[in-house]
């Protein structure tokens, strides 16, 4: 089977954002905040979740920022009474990173693709099997920066801080999208044909 690298195409219903989370330009960075969907599913790490999403709100109250938080089933669970910071159940990711200043992720890989793709920069806070590494290989590359889970809500506003205060993050993830889309788009014939 060939394996090479390719960009990932992007269903429309993901590239275009509603009315009520289309954002004008703002003088205050937009914050994207998902763990993923699988992690809120998973009745083990329901409440591990829900603590990370507690502190993370905190640490976006304290930050001088919009933030849009897609909490999947935990949308309920994490209020927040800031009125920069909304809490969803979902978002069409894609279209929000491309507005996004940065992306505070569990760092799975589609959403790293859609970081990348929209070229924002990411806070990784993986959660789990290969997401802590992938966080810190994108720390390692200079497209953001990584934190444990357990982190602070002291230590996630210095890391949102330190990103957004860096301009080598967002030109090194200018540089990676640009060379993402120079690969070819996926095609799933290929891969049948192949195997």
């Amino acid at each position: 089977m060939d394996t090479r690298a390719v960009r990932r195409t992007v269903a429309e219903f993901r590239t275009t954002l509603p009315a009520g989370l289309d954002r004008s330009p703002a003088v205050r960075p937009l914050v994207h905040v998902s763990l993923g969907t699988l992690t809120t599913a998973m009745s083990g790490l329901r409440t591990v979740i829900g603590n990370v999403y507690r502190e993370i709100m905190a640490a976006l109250s304290r930050f001088d920022c919009d933030a849009i938080v897609s909490a999947g089933d935990l949308a309920e669970d994490p209020r927040s009474t800031d009125p920069r910071i909304k809490v969803v159940e979902h978002v069409p990711q894609p279209a929000l990173l491309r507005r996004a200043d940065l992306f505070v992720t569990h760092a799975g890989r589609a959403s790293l693709l859609d970081a990348v793709q929209g070229t924002t920069p990411v806070l990784g806070m993986g959660v789990l099997a290969d997401q802590p590494d992938n966080a810190s290989a994108f720390a390692r590359l200079g497209l953001g920066r990584a934190l444990e889970l357990t982190a602070t809500r002291e230590e996630i506003t210095d890391a949102m801080t330190a990103v957004l205060g860096d301009a080598r993050h967002s030109a090194a993830m200018t540089a990676a999208g640009t060379e993402l889309s120079q690969l070819p788009p996926l095609d799933i014939t290929d891969l049948w044909d192949s195997a």
